[in-house]
């Protein structure tokens, strides 16, 4: 095989050297190559590492993306991640959504007035919107807004929804 066909065949794989069992001294230094890790979860490949949150909101590892119908489907509702942090993230930020939308939040903006958390000079406020933001959660009242505030936390809303530390 010639070197552009090894280029060809592995030019997206990391190199890495193998280092040589004492003893056994070599002048020649055996070369590893590292399949790539995906950028995203729309790069799995098969045998690829993953995590799912499952229909509980339990967040389990895989170790063996295999690119069945059952997978695909999980990733396209967003519930595949490359990492067990960013489900976690992902499963707080669900929980904090779902907790203002029980305080009076709706998804959808009204033709007049509408309220919606936003986040100012590290402070959760209340920004008053007139159009629909994609993926805001809205209330008619701006007490009803303070209420979920007060009720959830602000920490834990900047925490989840605006990946505040």
């Amino acid at each position: 095989m010639k070197l552009k066909d090894l280029i060809e065949k592995y030019g997206d794989y990391d190199v890495g050297l193998v280092e040589t069992p004492k003893g056994q001294e070599s002048e020649w230094a055996r070369i590893h190559l590292f399949k790539p890790k995906p950028k995203s979860v729309w790069d799995l490949g098969k045998g690829d590492s993953h995590v799912i949150v499952d229909e509980c909101g339990k967040i389990r590892e895989y170790g063996d993306w295999v690119n069945c119908l059952a997978e695909k489907n999980i990733r396209d509702i967003g519930n595949v991640f490359l990492t067990r942090e960013d489900a976690e993230k992902d499963v707080e930020r669900r929980k904090v959504e779902s907790l203002l939308l029980k305080h009076g939040g709706r998804r959808w903006a009204r033709k007049d007035v509408n309220y919606r958390l936003g986040l100012q000079y590290n402070m959760v406020v209340i920004c008053k919107d007139m159009y629909p933001l994609q993926g805001a959660i809205y209330f008619d009242l701006e007490q009803e807004a303070q209420k979920a505030i007060d009720e959830i936390g602000e920490d834990r809303i900047k925490r989840a929804l605006f990946e505040v530390k």
